[in-house]
């Protein structure tokens, strides 16, 4: 009997919004957008209070450029309206009784969590905003596939890739947080069949060391795979091809959040990155999150090319819906024809998301971790990294970042090391106007991420205090 698509499938998502032109986008953003504000006035009292502080009715919004005049709204303010107001805050835009799903952010800021109530159609939507990025990844029914990020809990990264695999029709192992590396190799080679990959940038690096560690190119054992479907961390181009090369698919990539309710954007057929090292781009599914990319001073909209903070407002989300929220992620923004796919839908440079959150003051210097990645990986002898900032015993700021290399470095002539320490220690100091120290530990020493990863410590307040 053929197998058919999931209802979710071509036909039924993207064919309508792939052959509108970007005024017709444009046109069908404004009607989804005044209709979400018409919904927010009548039914949520968090967003009815910042429509009037900006004498906007929904009837207003002429214009996409409209949307600008609601002031952005922030995780802090979520935190303060769910205090006053527990569990859901005043945000809350249906009944209570038709909250069917709780979803909490990460928490990973150190601020808090912030509470979102899924009604039935929210739930669905973020089941299919998971699925539709792998669907154009390449994923079909049937196909293989290793889902890597952890499962379950009660955030929407934890519960959206089940029921995403499940929509697409895939055969799903959920291995996640279940089970560890080494025992997840020995799960493919009993398996002896994979198609699809879904996990966080360093884990992916991770699973592919341990392959190496035994001797095993993964294309050798799994000569079916398809695509590899990375989240969470930004990462070099030369990283992403030498992942391509041990499993010979091409990598995809997408960004998503809680806010969001799943995937913003996702990698098309092109995949992450182009075989002349450029990047690849992640297209908006703007018709279901409006996506703003601002300059986080002026609040004006980035021009191409430009980087800027990722602002979201939710189009179809009913229970807890967002309107302009500050996810504090900073992107690169390019308009459609960016792609030579032909989708109208505008993008966001694939391996470059980051948190300005991560931003680490050094020196008087803005340091950002991603870019320090993307010095070391771009070096394919390293196998990881770990970086501490610290106050030493005369009171000055130093950098330590601690160095393991791959199994086939560790051999090299001490010339050779020295050569390649030399070249990412002038590489970092270019980039980052930081000198800092390099120190090669074995890879023991250094901590294993499952999921997203954490590389560097700021040791400096604790270090200040030692020397009252």
């Amino acid at each position: 009997m053929k197998q058919t698509e999931p209802f979710f499938g071509r036909s039924a998502a993207l064919a309508r919004f792939e052959r509108m032109t970007r005024a017709e986008l444009d046109a069908l953003l404004l009607a989804k957008l005044r209709r979400q504000l018409e919904r927010a006035w009548h039914t949520n009292p968090f967003y009815r209070r910042k429509l009037e502080a900006a004498r906007l009715r929904p009837e207003g919004l002429r214009t996409l450029a409209d949307l600008r005049r609601i002031p952005l709204s922030t995780k802090d303010e979520f935190l303060a309206d769910q205090l006053a107001a527990p569990p859901f805050g005043t945000r809350l835009g249906v009944p209570r009784a038709e909250v069917v799903l709780v979803n909490m952010t990460g928490g990973t800021s150190g601020k808090g969590q912030e509470i979102y109530g899924r009604t039935q159609h929210d739930v669905a939507l973020q089941g299919f905003l998971h699925y539709l990025p792998w669907y154009m990844a390449g994923l079909r029914p049937g196909q293989m596939a290793l889902n890597c990020v952890p499962t379950g809990g009660v955030t929407t990264g934890g519960w959206g890739p089940p029921e995403g695999f499940r929509l697409a029709g895939a055969t799903a192992v959920h291995a996640g947080g279940a089970i560890g590396t080494d025992a997840k190799v020995d799960l493919l080679q009993r398996l002896g069949e994979l198609h699809f990959i879904y996990a966080s940038t360093n884990y992916m690096h991770t699973l592919t060391e341990a392959f190496r560690r035994r001797g095993i190119r993964p294309a050798d054992l799994l000569p079916m795979m398809r695509g590899i479907f990375l989240v969470a961390e930004g990462y070099p181009a030369e990283w992403a091809h030498g992942i391509e090369d041990a499993w010979q698919c091409r990598v995809h990539e997408g960004y998503g959040s809680t806010q969001g309710a799943g995937f913003v954007c996702a990698t098309c057929e092109h995949g992450a990155v182009r075989a002349d090292a450029r990047r690849g781009q992640m297209h908006l599914f703007e018709w279901l999150n409006y996506a703003e990319v601002v300059d986080p001073d002026s609040g004006e909209p980035v021009a191409p090319g430009e980087e800027g903070e990722i602002v979201l407002t939710n189009l179809d989300i009913q229970g807890s819906p967002v309107l302009r929220f500050a996810t504090r992620d900073r992107g690169r923004w390019f308009p459609h024809d960016a792609c030579d796919c032909g989708r109208p839908w505008h993008c966001i440079e694939a391996g470059g998301v980051g948190r300005y959150d991560d931003m680490l003051k050094i020196r008087g210097n803005n340091v950002w971790p991603l870019t320090v990645d993307q010095v070391v990986f771009a070096h394919p002898e390293v196998a990881e990294y770990s970086g501490r900032v610290f106050v030493d015993a005369a009171g000055r700021t130093e950098v330590e970042i601690r160095l393991a290399l791959k199994a086939e470095a560790l051999g090299m002539p001490a010339e050779a090391q020295a050569r390649l320490l030399a070249g990412i220690r002038d590489g970092i100091k270019d980039r980052t106007n930081v000198l800092m120290t390099l120190r090669v530990v074995p890879a023991a020493e250094l901590p294993e991420y499952v999921y997203k990863a954490r590389r560097w410590s700021d040791e400096r307040k604790s270090g200040y205090a030692a020397q009252r």
